[in-house]
């Protein structure tokens, strides 16, 4: 195959017949990949990838259960994509790839979906590495480290050293316990002696009290001694075993530190403009500076790879799951997903460029209706507060493209306002009543209502699905938490 062209002998790329799309508009742009509507030409050729993975799930991956087969099975959905692709000669086709992986499937290739960037069951040809041996070689000191651990000579020496703890706290405390109620016994004694005693007698007596106080010091200190010797043999014993057991558990961090990091190396992501990048520079300028799990083994990246090194363009794309919800993310079969924004967004920032790419559409919607002063309407005012109808699509703070927020003109309408103003925030696609404060006592007094839960609030949403007309009222309760990887959602997690 010639690079750029489309080979319909090519096992990874499927034609799309011209009477598909030589009426249809294509897109000038390819969309923003974590926020987009995919295109009728992409969602053609998920409709071609629905129908063939019916097929493999019946007849060959029989391994892997998108779908649970009973209460105590969790089917195991998995998210799918193609990329529609435009050849040197003005052809298109499409590619296609799932993310992770699929259970029993070595090669995905073998059924026309892209390879993964980097294979652990295969030694890189580009660098010699092997993940297998680097593994097998970190599995060489778990078993090592498990023998250590469960050897029954370490078990008794253990055992042993734990006794002798014991009997040394024991002891330690018997012998401190006696010189206290001693010290309690020559407290009385000095003040019967002192009315007794002539002062000369009460003198020596005083003398012979301090060499006992003295002897009292002396048996802690010996105990402590005992104990300190005893203590020293037991552990000696036992680090007959613990000193390897530490050593090599210090190499199979480092082993394992080693191998993540070589594994990162391999991932090695394709642009448009041939350069190369693999994970751990990709994510040097994310929060945790490290790649999530996970990264690199979406269908996004497989897509994108695939068709720079065949030399085709990428026109659109789309994303959709197939199978049964994770626990822990709402996903719904045959519903379309951009790529995530974790894993994926510092991968495609790399693999995008020298593309002609439409911006975040996010980072600019609702700026009309941010930038119209008019749209804030006032509901109630007097000298120390208001409250205002914020619109849906206007932020309360500003943000990072769009300056005008309900904070912004409060600001620019009372300047000489003090404090923080709002009280509360309402989400930028959220309208609704918003507190302002004018000074910093009014905040505070509102606030305190907010933190001590004494502020009635009620929200109207817009809900998906069917509604069961016999009740009239429900209950959500579920954990929300931040959606770190695709921030600013939120998602269900019964793990916060």
């Amino acid at each position: 195959m010639v690079r750029g062209e489309i080979d319909d002998e090519d096992p990874l790329l499927t034609t799309i017949p011209i009477d598909r799309y030589q009426n249809v508009e294509l897109p000038s742009v390819f969309a923003y990949p974590h926020f987009y509507e995919p295109h009728p030409i992409a969602k053609y050729a998920c409709e071609q990838v629905r129908e063939q993975i019916k097929t493999l799930a019946t007849d060959e991956w029989t391994q892997h259960n998108f779908f649970s087969q009973s209460e105590d099975d969790n089917g195991a959905g998995k998210m799918f994509g193609v990329l529609v692709v435009r050849a040197d000669n003005g052809s298109l086709g499409y590619l296609k790839a799932y993310s992770g992986s699929i259970t029993g499937v070595t090669h995905s290739e073998q059924y026309g979906f892209c390879p993964t960037l980097y294979n652990r069951f295969e030694t890189c040809e580009r660098t010699g590495f092997s993940y297998l041996a680097e593994e097998a070689e970190l599995n060489k000191m778990n078993l090592r480290i498990e023998e250590l651990e469960n050897d029954t000579k370490r078990i008794e020496l253990k055992t042993a050293l734990d006794a002798v703890e014991e009997r040394a706290m024991i002891s330690l405390a018997a012998a401190k316990t006696q010189q206290k109620e001693q010290k309690k016994k020559r407290q009385v004694l000095r003040e019967q002696m002192r009315e007794e005693l002539s002062p000369e007698d009460f003198v020596v007596f005083e003398a012979e009290l301090a060499q006992e106080s003295a002897y009292y010091q002396r048996q802690v200190k010996q105990v402590k001694a005992a104990n300190t010797e005893e203590l020293k043999d037991a552990q000696a014993s036992l680090d007959e075993f613990e000193i390897e057991l530490q050593e090599l558990k210090r190499r199979r961090g480092e082993k394992s530190n080693s191998l993540q990091n070589q594994t990162f190396q391999q991932y090695q992501f394709l642009n448009i403009n041939g350069q190369r990048k693999s994970l751990l520079p990709i994510f040097a300028d994310t929060p945790l500076q490290r790649p999530p799990p996970g990264a690199g083994d979406c269908a996004a990246p497989k897509l994108l790879q695939q068709a720079f090194i065949s030399g085709f363009k990428p026109i659109a794309m789309a994303e959709f799951w197939y199978g049964d919800s994770p626990l822990l993310e709402v996903r719904k079969h045959n519903f379309y997903y951009p790529a995530c924004r974790g894993k994926c967004e510092p991968i495609l920032r790399h693999m995008l460029q020298g593309m002609n790419v439409e911006d975040n559409p996010l980072d600019f919607v609702g700026e009309e209706v941010g930038n119209n002063k008019s749209s804030l309407d006032i509901v109630f005012e007097d000298e120390f507060i208001m409250a205002v109808n914020k619109p849906n699509e206007m932020l309360s703070t500003p943000g990072r493209h769009q300056e005008y927020s309900v904070y912004t003109i409060i600001k620019e309408r009372y300047p000489s306002a003090t404090g923080p103003l709002l009280v509360h925030r309402l989400d930028m696609s959220t309208s609704g009543v918003l507190l302002i404060a004018k000074d910093k006592d009014s905040h505070q007094i509102l606030q305190e209502q907010f933190i001590n839960r004494t502020v009635k609030k009620r929200y109207t949403a817009l809900l998906e699905g069917l509604f069961d007309n016999r009740e009239e009222k429900g209950v959500i309760d579920l954990p929300l938490a931040l959606d770190y990887f695709n921030r600013p959602m939120q998602k269900v997690d019964y793990n916060e």
